[in-house]
This record gives structure tokens, C-alpha cells and sequence, in this order.
């Protein structure tokens, strides 16, 4: 009998790969760095198909099974872009999780796999103005798979959902209709300075809490200067032996992070008025960046928050979600 599913979370980056028995609890997982960049820089989505098929093969071996023994497999995230599996054209919002449900897409995957695989397709908004066109890859099936456990922390119909990672996506949930989005440039940003400039030695974090004054001083600036004047700060501070790592750490961050709450405020108070709350899905630092970061915000007064671990997926959740509409 074919008690087991696998189901992909395929970023710019990384990928894992879920092991799943009928009931969609995690029996294993493992992750493996490749991604849509890499076959973007490949020039062909060859190099993702076989880390891909690296991952089954290694869950098969791992837990003593054979191909017969998958039901499905199931993808989402980056893998429906361009430069995944294959390209899979978003869904518009507004729409219902139901309404989401009955647009998966099955592809054949016939050089490695030689077999189906069901992809999750990505949210746009639509605007005859780009300033206000959104879109996302990956992040809507944690959002679906987040909407049970928000009800149970009695949240508000309303709210925006804010989810850090390479591009910070928040999106705006009216009951288990998805909305809106807006969609930023934060984590990409965040490794390309580390990595390129000379605030490598500024932007490494010790693993300590963030400094609460430097966060809001990182988000002062950012609103006083802009962000290229903001950012040097860091240098300055560094130069000068000014503040401590950490401090220095925290006033960067709340540059970079900020945009992400100028952002939503404005949406609040333009698009989403009846917006007062904010649920992150993230882990511990990123909760107590953000929840420093809308401390005084005008529009947003409260920041939950839904964490996540190595052993916990609202992907999974998510999929699980899709599947029994």
C-alpha cells in the first residue's frame, strides 16, 4: 500500500523535502542546498531536477523505502518559477483557500522522476499600476497552513501576515480570504551587503537578543535620511568603534527591516484600514526584531506570533489544508 507522500518547500536557495504518512505527519526530513538560482546561473533546470531527485533518493534509502511506496509528490515554493520544475503562472487575488485548491498543476517530470508531480502555484495582485503589483512563490501555502492555528490564538478576521526570508512578503487576511500582498527586498538585500561590502564585519550576528533602542534608532534614521545615508551610519558606528557588535547589528537590521514596516503602514492607511494586527510566521530573533520595529506604530498594536522550527512546517500544514477542500 502507498502510505507516504513527498512534498518539496523549493526556495532561490535551498530545498526540503518532507516525508509524509497519509495523516500529513513529518516522518523525516532532509534539505539540500539548490535552487532556482542555481539553475538560473546553469542556464537549465537540470541542476535542480537532480538535487531534487538527490533528496527522494536519500528519504527512500533513509526510511527503508521503495518507489511504490510514494502516493504523490508535491512541490511548491520557487520551483513554479522560470527558472524551476517549470513555470507556473500565479493565481490572482483575491481568492479563497477553496477557490486556491482546485488550481494545483501536475507536471510530468520525465528525465529523472518519470513521474507526476503536483505543483503549488504562487499569488499575484493585479494593478494597472507595477508600483502596486505583489507577488509570491512558496509563501502561500505557509499562509494557508497558518490560518488554523491564528484562529485558535483568537485572532481578528483582519490582519497582515508577515513573513521574513529572502524577499519579506506581508499579506493582508480577511477570514480565509487572501487579499492582498506586498512584497520586499530584505533578506537577499541583507546577504548581498554581509557578503559585498564593507559592512561584512558589521552584520554578523553573535546570536544575542537585538538591542531595542538600536533597532528603533536603524528605523529614526532610515525615516530622517533615506536608506543609503541610514545604512552608512553602520559604517560610521563601525569606523568609530561606536556601540557594541550587537548595538551596530541591531541599528543595521532596523535599516533594512524598516522598510518593511513603512510599507505595510502605508497599505494600513491607504488600502487596509481595518488592519490593526500583525502575525509573524518566523523564528524567535525575527519575532523580536519586528515586534521592536511596530512597538510604536501608528496602525499596527499588537504582533503575534506563529514560530517556526526544524520540526514544524506550516507548509506541510498548508498542503494538508489544500488537499481536503
Amino acid at each position: 500500500m502507498k502510505d507516504y507522500i513527498l512534498y518539496y518547500d523549493s526556495g532561490t536557495s535551498n530545498t526540503r523535502a518532507y516525508l509524509l504518512d497519509r495523516d500529513f505527519a513529518v516522518i523525516y526530513t532532509i534539505k539540500k542546498a539548490v535552487g532556482s538560482k542555481d539553475s538560473a546561473i546553469a542556464g537549465s533546470n537540470r541542476v535542480l531536477i537532480e538535487g531534487l531527485k538527490e533528496l527522494y533518493d536519500d528519504v527512500l534509502s533513509a526510511n527503508g523505502l521503495e518507489e511504490g511506496d510514494i502516493s504523490a509528490i508535491y512541490a511548491s515554493g520557487m520551483i513554479t518559477c522560470a527558472y524551476g520544475l517549470k513555470e507556473v503562472p500565479h493565481l490572482a487575488l483575491p481568492l479563497t483557500v477553496e477557490g486556491f485548491a482546485g488550481h494545483l498543476v501536475s507536471v510530468l517530470e520525465d528525465t529523472c522522476f518519470h513521474r507526476e508531480i503536483i505543483l503549488v502555484p504562487g499569488l499575484k495582485t493585479v494593478n494597472d499600476d507595477i508600483t502596486y503589483v505583489n507577488n509570491m512563490r512558496g509563501e502561500e501555502i505557509e499562509i494557508i497552513g497558518a490560518l488554523d492555528e491564528l484562529q485558535s490564538l483568537g485572532a481578528p478576521e483582519n490582519l497582515a501576515m508577515i513573513l521574513p526570508g529572502s524577499h519579506t512578503h506581508v499579506t493582508y487576511l480577511q477570514g480565509e480570504q487572501i487579499t492582498g500582498i506586498i512584497s520586499n527586498f530584505t533578506g537577499e538585500l541583507f546577504h548581498a551587503i554581509q557578503k559585498e561590502t564593507i559592512l561584512s564585519p558589521v552584520l554578523n550576528w553573535d546570536g544575542t537578543p537585538p538591542d531595542r533602542e538600536m533597532v528603533l534608532k536603524g528605523y529614526e534614521n532610515l525615516r530622517k535620511f533615506g536608506f543609503n545615508r541610514a545604512l552608512y551610519i553602520c559604517r560610521t558606528m563601525d569606523a568609530f568603534g561606536e556601540g557594541t557588535p550587537a548595538q551596530r547589528f541591531s541599528y543595521g537590521e532596523g535599516v533594512i527591516l524598516g522598510g518593511a514596516r513603512q510599507s505595510l503602514e502605508y497599505y494600513c492607511q491607504n488600502f487596509w484600514p481595518d488592519c490593526r494586527t500583525a502575525a509573524l510566521v518566523s523564528d524567535e530573533f525575527m519575532y523580536q526584531l519586528f515586534s521592536i520595529l511596530f512597538a510604536d506604530s501608528p496602525c499596527i498594536d499588537k504582533v503575534l506570533w506563529l514560530p517556526i522550527s526544524e520540526k514544524k512546517s506550516y507548509g506541510v500544514s498548508g498542503l494538508k489544508k489544500l488537499l481536503s477542500c
